[in-house]
């Protein structure tokens, strides 16, 4: 297998380990806003998986 093939499968793994952990992330913040709990912390690490997953995503597509 080229190596950029192999390469390609690493970025697809982690896309698809990075979006599950966002979709959790999102119902976790959803959940706190509807229940009117603080929510902050919940609503920055969202973001910061909804940035990594960006990153990987441009990165697999060049």
């Amino acid at each position: 297998m080229p190596p950029s093939t192999r390469v390609r499968r690493h970025l697809d793994i982690l896309v698809g380990i990075l979006g599950f952990f966002t979709a959790v992330a999102l119902v976790n913040t959803v959940v706190l806003e509807v229940r009117g709990e603080p929510a902050l912390r919940a609503a920055l690490v969202l973001l910061g998986f909804v940035l990594a997953l960006g990153a990987v995503w441009r990165v697999r597509r060049r």
